[in-house]
């Protein structure tokens, strides 16, 4: 299968996509913090081609092409205060996507995130209804307990806008609002040594809601990376995902 790669401009971002003529699903992949979308297509976008993805990437909101500070000069503690705004701006972008130039084409779409963009996946999956499947690697839905995990209040007390942004977090917070949480089949992935994004976030809102979503919940001896593991067992999961929906 011939993998069709071209860039284009949709409402001033700029997207990279990988597709071919057999496309006949749809995928965001959206890349994690300092990341930007060059790098996660190039990794994994030939693998989705091959099982009927028409893959689109873009730059998280003030990364890649659209970089501003504080992601610019990587300030520690002014990144983490400001990645819930990083994640909102960039659910809205993939939302506004998709209803605006791909929706008359694909009645609906799946995402895979990884790290930041998996908590981008899950924010999107409160503001649409149109997600398939939710691929979320080494993330969490747990907002609040993440920000919490981040930036501990010995760090907050150093920044006059530590209250306001943990509130925004908490407004945010998917496993918060789940009621709000729409997909068919959630696939979590995360590593047993992650000391980034800690697997338990994801094995207790696994446990809490596993009678009441349709998830797949694995996780792997790594630490905050995506392994060779991973992406294997992921491509499988897919193919017995779609042909168990008959996709």
């Amino acid at each position: 299968m011939k993998t069709i790669i071209k860039t284009e401009t949709l409402n001033n971002i700029d997207t990279l996509q990988f597709t071919s003529k057999d496309a006949n699903k749809l995928l965001f992949l959206q890349h994690g913090i300092y990341g930007n979308k060059e790098k996660i297509v190039n990794l994994l976008g030939v693998s989705f081609v091959k099982l009927g993805y028409h893959v689109i990437g873009i730059d998280a909101y003030k990364h890649g092409s659209r970089i501003e500070e504080p992601f610019l000069s990587q300030d520690k503690d002014l990144c983490e205060l400001e990645t819930m705004d990083v994640v909102k701006h960039t659910a809205n972008d993939i939302k506004n996507l998709f209803d605006n130039h791909f929706k008359s084409t694909y009645k609906t779409f799946d995402i895979a995130g990884i790290s930041m963009g998996g908590l981008t996946a899950y924010y999107l999956s409160t503001i649409t209804k149109d997600i398939d499947h939710l691929i979320a690697l080494i993330s969490s839905p747990k907002f609040l307990e993440a920000a919490h995990y981040h930036f501990p209040k010995e760090r907050q007390i150093l920044y006059s806008n530590s209250e306001e942004v943990l509130n925004h977090v908490e407004s945010i917070d998917p496993s918060r609002r789940v009621e709000d949480m729409t997909f068919k089949t959630l696939i979590m992935m995360n590593g047993l040594e992650d000391d980034v994004i800690p697997y338990e976030q994801s094995e207790s809102f696994y446990n809490r809601h596993k009678d009441h979503f349709n998830i797949i919940y694995k996780t792997y001896t790594a630490e905050h990376k995506i392994t060779k593991a991973m992406h294997e067992d992921l491509l499988d999961l897919l193919k017995k995902v779609m042909e168990a929906n008959n996709e």
